[in-house]
């Protein structure tokens, strides 16, 4: 998975994530690591692009629920990019649904500002 951190505007950093294929619960745990050293780090901004994931596990939609929750408490927040139809459904399903969707890395960054 790839990481890359950006800066949105000046003293705020926003991380981007890139994951691709299946974020099984397996996947989560590397992704789950990069979170806590992010709260560790004092950086609480999270763009994940989902244009290269084929499949979310249902289980892993409820602790990036969880983990939003903490990045808010801390004033950040977890914003999604490029959700297929498909992954958006199983966003849906999940019930609660609490992440902004954009269409563009470029929209996400600004909603920080």
């Amino acid at each position: 998975m790839k990481v890359q951190a950006v800066e949105a505007i000046k003293n705020k950093k926003v991380l981007f994530f890139l994951p691709s294929g299946e974020i099984n619960e397996e996947e989560f745990e590397t992704i789950e690591n990069r979170f806590k050293n992010m709260i560790q780090a004092g950086d609480f901004n999270i763009i994940i692009d989902l244009s290269r994931v084929s499949h979310i596990n249902y289980k892993v939609v409820g602790w990036f629920i969880d983990y939003q929750k903490k990045f808010k408490k801390f004033g950040g927040d977890i914003k999604l990019v490029n959700v297929s139809p498909y992954l958006f459904n199983i966003l849906r399903l999940y019930g609660f649904y609490p992440f902004e969707i954009f269409p563009s890395k470029r929209a996400a960054l600004k909603s920080f500002m």
